[in-house]
């Protein structure tokens, strides 16, 4: 699209949503509103107005391909958007609310602006640079926390929000939304909740936010970015392509095709893919890639996430990739080594930081989608770690992550005897989880990935059962009922860590959505079902003893079902315990335990599906 598009659009839309543009001038919100203003007759503003709008498009069309590397390369953006759009509107120094507190609006504090606003900068800069949410829904975030929560500015928040949420369709040569009424817009967002002070990230978990982004969707007409490459001459044998959306699946066939006819048609020539609005490569967008390196075509591939980065590398093409897009070299030589398990090792960098190395080589798609997911959890509210990225060891790809002065919970409980209230916080800390269940918040994760995995496991256990229990733990886990919700996938009390006062989720491999009774599955099969349950007195993975593991089971679900009827806890524990003792014995049969062990939890599993059957409404038997 073109910047007169672009003009065009945003004029039409400032005229639905705008005061000032239709001549009416309102300093009613407060009286530090007044004295910030400049001007004071309706038809010079919305002459400024409108001058100062068609200014501030054309700013930001000129920078939609820039590759921020830092949240205060788009501040500085923002700010500079800001100052266009109020040029001669308000006075100098006023950009920012200040003075008493609207005693109209439900604005934001004046005195939390600031905080708020380093969060929003900070939060836009992560969306921007995240795999995993549509432009639409970035828009949103804009709108909503600059118009309707915060509200920074002195005059022109609606104008500023439309400007911002309009830069990141450019970004992506999007249309942009057709606003159809003000009265409309603002009924979609009156149920905003002003978050507290420098929490602004919290805002994605609120079900208020995620119904204003389900109506601005309504308004928006590019049918979302799916994937379009733009290419452009940038000298003699010389172009750039800008790739943007998500270079997937079938689409890789179609750009692979495209691609290598116009090197057939253009001769030798060097192709800068320009990947700044690039959301997203798999395994099929790398091979049309390789194609072209293994057919000889000169390429470079520039402005690549640390995610595509990671992709590009472990296929072999980090050489085609911008020095400044590299992954950094780290060396943990010297680092403190601060764990060590079955896949890696934690090292650590800094105060701030650690560094996860592999001892085997990982699926690297894994470890990104897993990246993306935690970051997701974290816009949803769920409290988890930070990570940072990825770095270079010793020839190897590690991955950088927020270091967390904590203890585990599991650690809490072996030093602590009497640990009742630590259990009953973590009951109620995962119920938390399941309690985000609003379709908007779930729809960037994997659907129910935990339970495909969970149904995948139950057909394996099914090859050492007896034919008349073959296919019904499936089907009593399929008939589970109950919202679909975030679920962690590993609950166990060593993914639980206390950092201060506040708890953390960790691990999140098989994080996604699902239903709240498989963590607790997963849960029951840590603490109950380990190979030396009935041998052995101590679970030799927690090293604590079985009778305490059964301990912290029954008061976790006594906490954590509180208030529930006696039919509901006993049918939810039944099924909890059926999807444990699955997830148990088909780890034995892939570890190729011996056969005792396998008969005697087929022999458990068995009991556990005629309990789960007794305990709640019976599942159609095959």
């Amino acid at each position: 699209m073109t910047l007169n598009d672009y003009r065009g659009q945003f004029r039409a839309n400032m005229m639905v949503m705008s005061r000032t543009a239709n001549g009416r001038l309102d300093m009613s919100a407060s009286a530090a509103k007044a004295d910030a203003m400049a001007v004071s007759g309706a038809d010079e503003a919305r002459d400024l107005a409108l001058e100062n709008t068609d200014q501030a498009v054309a700013y930001l069309y000129e920078r939609r391909r820039q590759n921020f590397r830092s949240a205060g390369e788009l501040e500085a953006l923002l700010l500079e958007c800001a100052e266009v759009t109020l040029r001669g509107i308000v006075r100098e120094g006023c950009l920012f609310r200040s003075g008493a507190d609207s005693d109209k609006y439900n604005y934001a504090r004046i005195a939390d602006l600031p905080a708020m606003w380093n969060w929003f900068v900070s939060d836009f800069f992560w969306l921007l640079t995240n795999q995993s949410f549509e432009p639409e829904e970035i828009a949103a975030f804009c709108e909503y926390a600059i118009n309707t929560v915060c509200h920074f500015f002195s005059d022109g928040c609606g104008k500023i929000s439309m400007l911002v949420s309009s830069f990141v369709f450019m970004r992506y040569d999007l249309p942009l939304p057709e606003y159809t009424s003000r009265e409309e817009y603002y009924r979609a967002a009156d149920r905003a909740q002003i978050p507290a002070a420098g929490d602004l990230n919290r805002l994605c978990g609120d079900a208020e936010f995620w119904r204003f982004v389900a109506y601005y969707m309504t308004l928006c007409r590019g049918g979302g970015p799916g994937f379009r490459s733009f290419m452009e001459q940038t000298g003699p044998d010389a172009y750039v392509c800008c790739l943007t959306g998500r270079l997937t699946g079938a689409r890789s066939g179609v750009f692979r095709e495209n691609i290598l006819r116009f090197y057939e048609s253009s001769g030798d020539v060097l192709v800068v893919f320009d990947c700044a609005t690039l959301a997203w490569i798999d395994r099929e967008g790398i091979g049309a890639l390789r194609d072209l390196a293994s057919s000889g075509r000169r390429f470079a591939l520039k402005n690549l996430s640390a995610d595509c980065m990671v992709l590009v590398r472990v296929e072999g093409l980090e050489a085609h990739a911008d020095g400044e897009d590299r992954l950094p070299r780290i060396d943990l030589s010297g680092c403190e080594k601060l764990n060590e398990g079955a896949n890696g090792v934690i090292y650590k960098v800094s105060e701030e930081v650690i560094a996860k190395t592999f001892k085997n080589e990982p699926d690297y798609y894994d470890i990104v989608r897993q990246r993306i997911a935690l970051k997701n959890a974290l816009l949803c509210g769920v409290p988890a770690p930070f990570t940072f990225g990825y770095a270079v060891y010793d020839g190897r790809i590690v991955t950088l992550m927020e270091l967390l002065h904590s203890r585990s919970l599991m650690q809490i409980i072996a030093a602590h005897e009497d640990a009742d209230e630590y259990i009953d916080r973590y009951a109620r800390f995962v119920r938390q989880l399941h309690q985000i269940q609003d379709p908007g918040k779930l729809n960037k994760f994997t659907r129910d990935m935990f339970g495909r995995e969970i149904l995948g496991k139950a057909e394996r256990c099914d090859r050492v059962l007896p034919e008349p229990y073959r296919g019904r733990a499936r089907e009593i886990i399929e008939a589970a009922d109950g919202p679909e919700c975030l679920v962690h996938g590993d609950i166990q009390p060593n993914n639980i860590m206390f950092s201060g006062d506040e708890m953390l989720f960790i691990d999140f491999d098989s994080f996604s959505t699902g239903k709240a009774v498989y963590d607790l599955g997963s849960l029951y099969r840590t603490l109950l079902c380990g190979p030396d349950a009935g041998v052995s007195d101590v679970n030799s993975f927690l090293r604590i003893s079985y009778d305490r593991c059964r301990k912290i089971w029954d008061r976790f679900v006594r906490e954590y079902y509180r208030g529930e009827p006696e039919e509901t806890i006993r049918e939810k524990t039944a099924q909890a315990a059926l999807i444990g003792t699955v997830l148990a014995l088909a780890k034995f049969i892939k570890n190729g335990e011996e056969d005792a062990i396998i008969a005697k939890w087929a022999g458990e599993l068995i009991s556990k599906i005629e309990a789960a059957e007794q305990a709640g409404p019976a599942a159609p038997q095959a």
